[in-house]
């Protein structure tokens, strides 16, 4: 006998789970809601609802139901609420336009809720934070949850978990917070599922475990890493082999050692082809490209297997501080932003091909809204607000080019902000500084389409 899952929408979701023998039934209500939390369509001219999903293993659904006066009546039959779960909402009308999709789910327990937006557009949430106030903060996703580290200075909330698929700030699910002193502007890299590797400016990094088998005492792990390791270092998390820290400083001095770090708490040491602080990297499967952090601004690989890095020839970018490097995570990655030593920011660009066997570099497409601060989310192409910015740009790559388009507007300028992205093509920004002020809040992002499930 197989579970079924039934949809009922009104402009509040209500799915009920039932088997055939009449057993018991659990209920998830689903809310396709405004940035207040309020009906995204009362008082539109919207009149159609579209409805896309797919569960693993199956072909794609597409759905299509009238809105009258606001409201809709939906029934929708699946199979399993266990295999993960991906959907996709429009709500259209002759002048409406609004899309939506949560983030990839096995299970909905409760409710889930679904913030629309018009195209190429973000909205801001503002039933809703992230709690206390952050910037230059570490985030990294697990599932339908987002783990938060550091950014701020209240010393009790040091750590933060948000709910993406419900779109709720949350506890640390029944575990008590560990006591750890202000982390200071922190960076964040996911080791495997539910286990974070937290490198914070102020104090010591440290790996976090959210399994809720792990022991309370046990959820904290100090991690050592090499001399030099810190906020001048590069990090990337490396799938399959952990958390790489890359390069760092010692005073005035650049190191050329790497950290591996691993989900028990094991670190193997690398080492780069020579020093470099403030290197930008980019991974291509379970290699590595490192950019700069030296006076010549050349590049080399960290090839997995391999201790010590290989260099590679023809770059000579010459100094860009707290430059950017976006790759598509197969082959090609675009250098852009950061300062020269004069200060000024830098509006050229280098394009890698070939990578990570044969890697050749050309000068790319001018950035003309280069900025700093800029967030670029992990798994992404985006470069989001920046230095009293709203603007979010994407990193396109298109055959054997590539380029910098804008995408849309942040509801507020944010510097230093958080970015994650949805398997959609949405994204939600959070936090960051809008020039004056530290913010808690978050903004719910669409490109100009979702992307097909």
């Amino acid at each position: 006998m197989f579970a079924r899952l039934r949809l009922l929408i009104a402009w509040l979701l209500i799915a009920s789970l039932g088997c055939d023998d009449g057993g018991p039934q659990s209920v998830v209500n689903v809310a396709i809601v405004d940035g207040s939390g309020g009906n995204p369509v009362a008082g539109t001219d919207a009149d159609i609802l579209r409805i896309d999903f797919v569960q693993e293993g199956l072909d794609p659904a597409e759905f299509e139901f009238p809105i009258v006066d606001g409201s809709f009546d939906v029934s929708i039959e699946f199979l399993s609420l266990t295999a993960t779960t991906r959907l996709r909402v429009e709500v259209s009308g002759p002048t409406t336009n609004l899309l939506s999709a949560p983030p990839a789910f096995a299970t909905a327990e409760g409710f889930v809720r679904l913030v629309a937006a018009e195209p190429s557009s973000c909205e801001l949430v503002t039933f809703e934070t992230i709690g206390v106030p952050r910037s230059s903060l570490g985030i990294v996703r697990a599932g339908t949850f987002v783990f938060l580290a550091g950014g701020t200075q209240s010393q009790t909330d040091q750590l933060g978990f948000f709910d993406i698929l419900q779109w709720l700030a949350v506890g640390e699910d029944g575990f008590e917070p560990p006591e750890l002193p202000v982390l200071g502007p922190t960076r964040a890299a996911l080791v495997e599922e539910n286990v974070f590797f937290v490198l914070p400016e102020s104090s010591a990094p440290f790996l976090f475990n959210l399994d809720p088998d792990t022991e309370e005492d046990e959820r904290v792990v100090d991690v050592v890493l090499h001399p030099g390791a810190g906020p001048s270092s590069a990090l990337v998390s490396v799938p399959d082999r952990g958390a790489m820290v890359i390069g760092g400083g010692l005073g005035d001095t650049a190191q050329s050692g790497v950290s591996l770090v691993r989900a028990n708490g094991t670190v193997q040491f690398l080492s780069l082809s020579e020093p470099r602080s403030g290197a930008v990297a980019t991974v291509f499967g379970r290699d590595v490209l490192v950019v700069g952090g030296d006076p010549v601004g050349n590049a080399e690989l960290l090839v997995d297997g391999r201790s010590t890095g290989e260099p590679v020839t023809g770059l000579s970018d010459g100094a860009r501080s707290n430059g950017i490097i976006v790759g598509d995570g197969e082959s090609r990655a675009l250098l852009l932003g950061g300062s020269d030593a004069l200060g000024t920011v830098r509006q050229d660009t280098v394009f890698f091909t070939g990578c990570p066997t044969a890697c050749a570099q050309q000068a790319g497409p001018a950035w003309t809204d280069a900025r700093l601060e800029v967030s670029q989310p992990v798994g992404s192409q985006l470069l989001i607000g920046g230095a009293n910015s709203t603007l979010v740009d994407e990193v396109q790559f298109e055959g054997g080019d590539v380029e910098v388009a804008a995408l849309l507007r942040l509801q507020i300028p944010r510097a230093a902000a958080a970015g994650i992205l949805l398997e959609s093509g949405a994204f939600i920004v959070a936090g960051g500084t809008d020039g004056s002020t530290i913010r808690n809040d978050l903004e719910f992002c669409v490109p100009q389409a979702l992307s097909p499930l």
